[in-house]
C-alpha cells in the first residue's frame, strides 16, 4: 500500500460527514475511545490546548501553534478539513505528516483491527483523530493544538480530559450545522461548551447574549476558570496584514497565551513579548495556513474564502468593504443543508455570480443554487464545475476587477487544485 492507496482506503471504509454529510456523522463516545485504548492512550502522553467554535477555531489554532513553535516548542498541530493533501490535517511544528507514517497507521488497523471489530466501524474523523494522537506521541511533541471537528461534547477529540488539557478555547458561537447540534444559539453552545473540563482554564473569544450564559454557567459548574477575550485590550499587538476577520481571532489568540503564560513559570519564560509577535507575524506561512481571505491574484484580484456559513459570511462582507474594485465577480458554491436564507443578506448584491458546485456529493446542485440566487435577484449564470467557473470569471474581468471565490471550503479546495496548486512539503 502506498501514500494515495492509504488516503483512497480511509475514504472508501470510513464514513465522511464533510463529504458525504450527516450520514458520515458518528457522535464520538465508544468508538473513539476504543481506537485510544488500542493505540495505549496517546493523548494522555502530552499537554493540549482544546479548540472548538463555529467560526475561527482554525485560524486561532495556527496562531497558537506558530507562536508554540515560534518559542521553541515541538508543536502539534491538528486542524480540519484540508484543502488539497490530507496530510494537511497533522502537523508538527508546521511539517505534515510525512505519507509512510499515514500508511502505517492503516496497514495497522486492517492487521490488527479491520477484522477482528466487534462494535461499529469507526467514522473517518474517528480514525484521523486517532491518527493525529498517535502521530503526535510518537514525535514526542512538547504541546498539541487541538481542533474540534463538529460541536464538542461528542466530539471525536473530547476523548480529551482534564488529565491532559491545559486550555480550552471557544471562539464564537453561530449558526451552523443546526440538523446536529441545534437550531437555537442557546443549544449549539451546549454542544460546544462540552469541551470544557474540570478545572481548566476557559477562553471565550467573542460575546453574544444568548451563548455567553450557557459557556458561563457550565465553566462554573466545573470549576474551570473564565476568560473574556472580548473584554481585554489588546490594540498594540494588533499586527499590519491581518484582516479584520482575524483581528478577532487575534484577540482570542493572544488572550489564551496570557493565560498560558500566568498558569506556569515554563510558559512565562519562553512566551515573551517578542515571541508572540514574531510567531503571530507568520502565522500562516509556519504552520501553512490557507483559504482565510487569501490572496492568490493580482489584476485581477483573485481571493478565496472559505467562510461557509452566515458568521463566516459577516466576516466576508466586512473585509469586502474594505477592498477596492471596479467589478466582482463571486465563484459562489456551497453544500446541501445550509442555511441559505441566513447567508443571503450578506452576500454582495453588487458582484456577477457564477453558481456553481465542488466535486463532492454533498455539493448542492448548480441548478438549485442557481434557481435560488436568481430568484432573490442576484444576477450571474450557473456553471457545472469550479474549474469552469472560475475560468469564465478570469475571462470576463479586467485587471482592475475582482474574483471572489467561496460558499465552502471544498469551492476553495476545487479552485487551489485547478488553479493554485502548492508544492507538497
Amino acid at each position: 500500500m502506498d501514500y494515495r492507496q492509504a488516503v483512497s482506503f480511509l475514504i472508501s471504509h470510513f464514513p465522511q460527514y464533510q463529504k458525504i454529510g450527516i450520514e458520515g456523522y458518528k457522535p464520538y463516545p465508544h468508538r473513539m475511545q476504543s481506537l485510544a485504548n488500542w493505540l495505549d492512550k496517546p493523548q494522555e502522553k502530552y499537554p493540549c490546548i482544546h479548540i472548538a467554535g463555529t467560526n475561527g477555531k482554525g485560524s486561532v489554532a495556527h496562531m497558537l501553534a506558530s507562536v508554540l513553535q515560534q518559542a521553541g516548542l515541538r508543536t502539534g498541530l491538528y486542524t480540519s478539513p484540508h484543502l488539497l493533501d490530507f496530510r494537511e490535517r497533522i502537523k508538527v511544528n508546521g511539517q505534515m505528516i510525512p505519507g509512510e507514517d499515514v500508511v502505517s497507521f492503516i496497514e495497522r488497523f486492517k492487521t490488527e483491527r479491520m477484522d477482528n471489530l466487534k462494535e461499529e466501524l469507526p467514522s473517518f474523523f474517528d480514525m484521523t483523530t486517532a491518527m493525529a494522537f498517535r502521530y503526535f506521541a510518537d514525535s514526542k511533541t512538547d504541546i498539541a493544538v487541538i481542533e474540534t471537528g463538529l460541536g464538542g461534547r461528542l466530539d471525536s477529540t473530547n476523548i480529551l480530559t482534564e488529565r491532559s488539557v491545559l486550555l480550552s478555547v471557544i471562539t464564537n458561537i453561530g449558526l451552523d450545522h443546526c440538523d446536529l447540534l441545534g437550531d437555537t444559539i442557546e443549544k449549539i453552545a451546549g454542544e460546544k461548551a462540552g469541551i470544557i473540563k474540570k478545572e481548566v482554564p476557559l477562553v471565550v473569544g467573542e460575546y453574544d447574549s444568548e451563548a455567553f450564559p450557557v459557556l458561563a454557567q457550565k465553566a462554573r459548574d466545573l470549576g474551570a476558570p473564565l476568560y473574556k477575550a472580548f473584554e481585554r485590550p489588546f490594540e498594540d499587538y494588533c499586527l499590519e496584514g491581518n484582516t479584520l476577520y482575524q483581528q478577532k481571532n487575534l484577540r482570542t489568540s493572544l488572550c489564551a497565551l496570557d493565560v498560558l503564560r500566568a498558569a506556569s513559570p515554563v510558559y512565562a519564560s519562553l512566551l515573551t513579548r517578542e515571541v508572540i509577535a514574531g510567531g503571530l507575524e507568520r502565522f500562516e506561512t509556519m504552520t501553512g495556513l490557507h483559504g482565510r481571505w487569501e490572496r492568490l491574484g493580482e489584476r485581477p484580484s483573485v481571493i478565496a474564502d472559505t467562510g461557509h456559513n452566515a458568521h463566516g459570511m459577516q466576516y466576508l462582507k466586512d473585509q469586502l468593504a474594505k477592498e477596492s474594485y471596479r467589478k466582482l465577480f463571486f465563484v459562489f458554491g456551497v453544500v446541501q443543508g445550509k442555511d441559505l436564507a441566513q447567508i443571503a443578506p450578506l452576500l454582495p448584491r453588487n458582484a456577477y455570480y457564477f453558481f456553481t458546485q465542488a466535486s463532492i456529493p454533498r455539493a448542492l446542485p448548480h441548478r438549485q443554487l442557481s434557481d435560488w440566487g436568481k430568484a432573490l435577484g442576484f444576477q450571474g449564470e450557473e456553471v457545472t464545475t469550479v474549474k469552469e467557473a472560475f475560468e469564465k470569471a478570469f475571462k470576463a474581468a479586467s485587471a482592475e476587477d475582482l474574483i471572489l471565490v467561496g460558499g465552502s471550503t471544498f469551492t476553495v479546495a476545487d479552485l487551489m487544485e485547478n488553479f493554485f496548486c502548492r508544492e507538497e512539503k
